[in-house]
């Protein structure tokens, strides 16, 4: 070993004990000001990418003059007082941010979960791994500005001993998961590569890959084992992949002079590395074969990029990056909003009312916040500095895993308990009034309890509309000084729209004579599909131009898989039993000649509003919130619990609604007209006023420090 090589040793050894000090947060206090990286372990024997790239930039940044702390997930409820506070997961919550912090959001992977975090806008800066994830972020927030790429530590990731002989092939992980693209070639090539892949087994693992497994390599020590390899495999995820990000272990593998074979070329060209890259099985197989049969030209190219790296692609780069990033938005762009409204749960896969909602606060310096665990949640902000404002909707969640009566008890006693904690800390609690009980209770009794518990316990209770706390105040005890009534909105606009009744029936199989009755939405017992089936099966006896349309996510039950097996073995019913796409529900709403709501029971209904948003006439159950619009030329309400008044509505629907032009083209203008009297817009306007006051005190501007001078 050489005296150059022996310092560089020395070197990497002081360095694996600077990072040691960072995790233990012995390197928070510097001249220039704190960052704060919030990240989901501190364990640098299994280092995920989050803590890579904070560990390697804190690093450099400590070496600039900041102090930097590494926040674990068990901690982030704690804040602490920081200059700049740097999120790298999407399930970040910015409120979380110390008062004056500079809130970043640093997406370094899963773009698209953070494309789609209703909290995005909370960050007064996001940053992107590539110039395609970048603009991706730029369509959900215009404070995506800036691109700043992982990179490696080139003191620790060096080439190793001069002269050392390089052989065979490395991939690194933590885990293997069977099912990601490389594993079942890795497994297959026993005779032409040499091939050791670090990570900890998992069940059902391909044999030719289990025996060729080692134990994981702690990410300080993977220059040990990479600087002797002539190739690594890196298989990014598909996140990743689409979005041309590259990971540290790519630039990592260069810095020790290795070449890295990767499952992308989207972002290479960006940073002007020529990388082998692979797309199939096979091509990883030929790729690898190709590079072991010419060692000293796949080390030659590896040494070549390996300057590319050095000269642009270390941690230190990316710290001047970092600073110069901060400081440019920090000195031409406002923060943005600062007070949070926590809400549980997140229903805006099946249904965008929240979104719709919720898209106003920002006219209160106000944002969403999803919450998944409600209890943890409530204990989490009872003991930190803002408590902050919850606003619950549904309650199903809260005891869909009760069983029996002992096991609801007791979710009911700590559901309680946590929330007079949030309460006497300080928090409010908002509760949106969807429906007194939720649609299949299975222990009433607890249901209502738990009701009856967010009444007595909510500063503010919100209503979708007069009826619907008129008939909660039947089963509740409601103090009507608490309940605001902000009424449920069409969904004008929140879905594609451009498609004609003629393209739309020929994309489903229907004549332009066809009388088309649709019942879309989730398929549950209580919603009455099957009596539709029944009472639709003797109308079509008298009518063979009648056809029915079917569609929507089922509940996994034994009577909602007998339901799709009626609607398959019927000619005259089309049905899709899943979730319809967004853009395909203008074709199964402008197919159809009037919307039907089977349902026994209902309080509110989305799909009530949705049909209207098409133009539709609807035959609804007389009860709820449906009966503000009874005497509307559009709308046909039946008894809920009478089959035959379904049958009869209908059948005079049909004939007055459907068959009579004049009438027709009347009742669509109508239901039309009436979706444009509740414009979204307006119920997020008028929930943002009514919010308002109930939200933290929202500061001024933002104050601190100011890291990254």
């Amino acid at each position: 070993m050489t005296p150059g090589e022996s310092a560089e040793r020395a070197d990497a050894g002081r360095r694996r004990a600077a990072y040691r000090r960072l995790v233990e947060g012995e390197l928070a206090v510097g001249d220039r000001g704190t960052v704060i990286f919030l990240v989901r372990s501190v364990d640098l024997r299994e280092a995920r990418f989050d803590l890579v790239a904070a560990a390697g930039l804190g690093l450099a940044l400590v070496e600039q003059g900041y102090g930097v702390r590494l926040v674990p997930q068990h901690r982030w409820h704690l804040g602490g007082a920081a200059d700049v506070w740097v999120a790298l997961l999407p399930e970040v919550d910015p409120s979380l941010a110390p008062a004056g912090a500079w809130r970043v959001a640093w997406a370094l992977n899963d773009t698209e979960q953070w494309a789609a975090a209703d909290h995005l806008v909370a960050y007064d800066q996001v940053l992107a791994t590539s110039d395609i994830a970048l603009t991706r972020l730029r369509e959900h927030t215009d404070r995506a500005g800036t691109v700043l790429r992982a990179a490696a530590d080139a003191r620790i990731f060096t080439p190793g001993v001069q002269g050392q002989p390089r052989e065979g092939v490395v991939s690194f992980g933590i885990h293997v998961d069977r099912t990601r693209t490389p594993h079942p070639v890795l497994g297959e090539l026993a005779v032409q590569v040499p091939l050791t892949v670090h990570a900890e087994p998992m069940r059902n693992m391909r044999a030719g890959l289990l025996a060729r497994l080692a134990p994981p390599v702690p990410w300080l020590r993977v220059p040990e084992v990479a600087a002797r390899a002539l190739v690594t495999v890196d298989d990014m995820s598909p996140s990743a992949v689409g979005n041309g990000t590259l990971d540290a272990r790519v630039f990592e593998s260069l810095a020790c002079g290795t070449l890295p074979v990767v499952n992308t070329r989207l972002g290479l060209a960006e940073i002007g590395l020529d990388l082998p890259t692979y797309r199939s099985t096979r091509e990883l197989a030929r790729v690898l074969s190709h590079l072991v049969s010419d060692p000293e030209g796949t080390q030659a190219r590896a040494a070549t990029l390996r300057e590319t790296v050095l000269a642009g692609h270390t941690w230190e780069h990316r710290a001047e990056e970092f600073a110069s990033a901060v400081k440019r938005a920090r000195e031409a762009a406002s923060p943005g909003p600062r007070r949070a409204l926590h809400y549980f749960p997140d229903y805006n896969s099946a249904n965008p009312y929240q979104g719709m909602l919720f898209a106003g606060l920002d006219t209160v310096d106000a944002y969403p916040v999803a919450v998944t665990d409600v209890i943890d949640h409530l204990d989490r902000r009872a003991v930190s500095a803002v408590p902050g404002t919850l606003n619950i909707h549904w309650t199903t969640p809260i005891l869909q895993y009760a069983t029996g009566p002992f096991r609801a008890a007791l979710e009911l006693d700590r559901f309680s308990a946590a929330l007079h904690r949030f309460r006497g800390a300080g928090g409010r609690l908002v509760w949106t009034l969807h429906n007194v009980l939720p649609h299949e209770a299975r222990l009433v009794w607890a249901e209502t309890e738990l009701a009856q518990l967010l009444a007595d316990r909510a500063d503010a209770i919100h209503a979708l509309s007069a009826i619907t706390a008129r008939q909660a105040s039947e089963v509740l005890r409601l103090d009507p000084r608490r309940v605001v009534v902000i009424e449920h909105s069409s969904y004008l606009g929140c879905y594609p729209d451009w498609i004609s009744r003629d393209a739309a029936r020929r994309s489903l199989g229907l004549g332009s004579d066809d009388v088309v009755l649709v019942a879309l939405g989730g398929i549950r017992p209580y919603k009455g599909l099957g009596r539709l089936l029944d009472v639709f099966h003797e109308l079509a006896e008298d009518d063979p131009r009648l056809r029915l349309l079917v569609a929507g996510k089922p509940a996994q039950t034994s009577e909602t898989a007998g339901l799709q097996r009626r609607c398959e073995q019927s000619q005259r019913v089309i049905s899709h039993f899943a979730h319809l796409p967004d853009d395909q529900l203008q074709v199964w709403f402008r197919a159809g000649d009037l919307a039907v709501l089977p349902y026994s029971r209902i309080l509110n209904s989305g799909v009530f509003w949705l049909a209207q948003s098409f133009g539709l006439p609807i035959v609804g159950p007389r009860t709820g919130a449906l009966l503000d619009l009874a005497d509307q030329d559009h709308v046909r309400l039946f008894s809920p619990r009478d089959d035959r008044s379904l049958k009869e509505t209908l059948r005079t629907a049909i004939v007055e609604l459907v068959y009579d032009e004049t009438q027709a083209r009347a009742a669509r203008q109508a239901s039309l007209e009436t979706a444009r009297s509740r414009p979204p817009e307006q119920m997020a306007e008028d929930f943002a006023a009514f919010i308002d006051a109930l939200l933290p005190a929202s500061p001024h501007q933002v104050t601190g420090a100011g890291a990254a001078r």
